[in-house]
């Protein structure tokens, strides 16, 4: 089942994701997909739906909120509505491919 709305542009940047909470928890990520309104990562943990989550590449960073996720393996894809990106006024495959 597919539950895109947009298209995705496929990925394969190094990062790291903070789960925001008390207290939070950072762990390393890929990001495998992003489309102007949301990302996938990759990561080694379920993080819950709802959940708020910071992504930081290179000099950029985004915050966005758990929609779903899907394990595979030991790993976690992770789909993030995009609340907030360092450089949103950027095109986003510029942001990504800056990093």
């Amino acid at each position: 089942m597919n539950f895109r709305e947009e298209a995705r542009i496929d990925a394969r940047e190094v990062a790291t994701a903070t789960i925001l909470g008390k207290p939070d928890v950072t762990i390393p990520c890929k990001i495998t997909n992003f489309s102007p309104s949301g990302i996938c990562i990759l990561v080694s943990r379920d993080i819950l739906e709802g959940a708020l989550v910071k992504v930081d590449w290179g000099e950029h960073f985004l915050v966005g909120r758990v929609q779903r996720g899907l394990r595979s393996g030991g790993e976690h894809y992770i789909g993030l509505q995009l609340l907030h990106c360092s450089h949103w006024q950027r095109q986003p495959e510029l942001v990504v491919a800056s990093g």
